[in-house]
């Protein structure tokens, strides 16, 4: 058995395959979150733990560096406290790599391939794969597209930088945007209110932070997801378009390959990367 938990926002989610859990994330210390995710496992034979986690990790993958949205578990060793509490091997992730496991099973990629996953949620998140394992970098922190700088854009970002693509293009970019301009209007419905020159700044922004990326990698695959890519009228069309039309010719804009993340069944797209994750960790000792 193995068990996935996807630390979000807002909530902790804990599932199996077959059995999900869910609670709010508000207050909690590290502490009651092992607690959680130990008390789902009880009376199991759980030989894994595989965890998304909303920040960066060490590069050993044991240690929370920084979680912006949840500072309880900043320097937290979260990986000793689940097999202390649990008895079973813990792997924790980004939570976007996690994401990525699970669309990429789902749409039945080569796991030892390039790809590429780009993940618009109250942030722009992203993930790379390269001969099936993420690439993390120096420091353990993978590459932050998001926080690539767009040239001309001063707009301060949450990262400490500013002109970041995230800032421009995320969920939280359009909250501002409604409440500034279209206050009556639910988030949901932004990509219908907003005038033609604001989508096509907001398709431009985000063409030409993916269409870098693939210069860089030249990926098997990209893979375009988050809530933000999942709303009514999201321009994905759009998107592709001007992304091969900001990449070099013939390839690979010719046969670039851009797909959009599944969405919908029982099982949340975390839980069940993360639940991937554990499997595919505990099968590699």
């Amino acid at each position: 058995m193995y068990v996935g938990a996807d630390i979000g926002g807002t909530r902790l989610r804990v599932g199996d395959g077959a059995e999900n859990s869910s609670v709010l994330i508000a207050g909690l210390t590290a502490d009651q979150i092992v607690g959680h995710i130990r008390d789902f496992c009880r009376g199991n034979a759980v030989q894994a733990i595989g965890v998304g986690i909303p920040g960066t990790l060490d590069k050993e993958r044991r240690v929370i560096l920084n979680t912006p949205n949840l500072h309880t578990l900043n320097g937290y060793n979260l990986a000793d406290a689940l097999e202390a509490a649990t008895g079973a091997r813990a792997f924790l992730e980004n939570d976007t790599v996690a994401l990525m496991i699970s669309d990429a099973d789902l749409l039945g990629l080569d796991a030892n391939g390039t790809l590429l996953g780009i993940y618009i949620g109250t942030g722009l998140g992203s993930a790379v794969f390269i001969g099936g394992k993420p690439y993390a970098g120096k420091n353990g922190i993978g590459p932050e597209i998001g926080h690539v700088p767009l040239l001309g854009k001063r707009e301060p970002c949450g990262c400490g930088n500013f002109g970041c693509a995230e800032a421009y293009v995320s969920g939280s970019f359009l909250e501002r945007l409604r409440a500034r301009k279209y206050p009556d209007t639910e988030i949901a419905e932004i990509f219908g209110t907003m005038s033609a020159q604001e989508l096509d700044d907001y398709t431009e922004a985000l063409a030409v932070t993916i269409a870098g990326a693939v210069q860089i990698l030249d990926p098997d695959a990209v893979i375009l997801g988050g809530g933000v890519a999942a709303m009514k009228g999201f321009p994905f069309a759009e998107v592709i378009r001007k992304v091969k039309e900001h990449t070099m010719k013939p390839y690979p804009s010719e046969n670039l390959t851009v797909l959009q993340s599944p969405v919908g069944g029982d099982i949340p797209a975390g839980v069940r990367g993360a639940a991937l994750l554990a499997k595919r960790g505990y099968e590699q000792l």
